[in-house]
């Protein structure tokens, strides 16, 4: 099945920056934060004692899910910057992990419910660690076939190594 969209290798580019949609991005952990905020002031103002249960537990669950979602967007990844020696993985909420290529040890993609990127690496300690995210941020095939490029010595899966031969010999430009 060929994809519809040609991979750039980006080794003659650097820095490349890819990211979530800023305008999307703050869009929907603005409206998360107003449900929440609704969600608070409807529990203070209408919620009494003589209410329903229902009339007070629909509110807190949907408070519930809407700090969750904003939680989840602000600690999540929200962009990938390749630099010339480091890849920089981006958060609006918590600081940057700097990952040099010569310090990664390997890459996989992971099956639970859904797929996920797993990089291996050395960190500034020396210690062995493991960055994991869902493999549905914007570009991740582009994303993981250039780590792979630039961190050559990146121990890869079979399976994923045949696959991103694949794609570097027939998409990439």
């Amino acid at each position: 099945m060929p994809l519809g969209k040609k991979i750039n290798l980006i080794r003659d580019k650097i820095p490349v920056l890819y990211r979530y949609n800023p305008f999307a991005r703050w869009l929907l952990i603005g409206l998360s934060m107003l449900i929440l905020i609704y969600c608070v002031y409807f529990l203070l103002r209408y919620a009494q004692y003589q209410s329903p249960l229902l009339g007070k537990f629909v509110p807190l669950v949907v408070g519930f899910v809407a700090l969750d979602s904003v939680l989840r967007k602000v600690t999540s990844l929200n962009s990938v910057l390749f630099e010339s020696d480091h890849v920089r993985l981006g958060f609006i909420a918590k600081k940057p992990i700097i990952i040099p290529y010569d310090k990664i040890s390997a890459l996989n993609l992971k099956r639970k419910i859904t797929y996920y990127l797993e990089i291996h690496y050395t960190d500034d300690k020396g210690k062995m660690s493991q960055y994991t995210t869902p493999a549905s941020f914007p570009h991740i095939l582009e994303i993981i076939v250039n780590i792979a490029d630039l961190a050559s010595q990146a121990v890869i899966p079979e399976t994923m190594k045949n696959l991103l031969e694949y794609v570097k010999e027939n998409h990439a430009e």
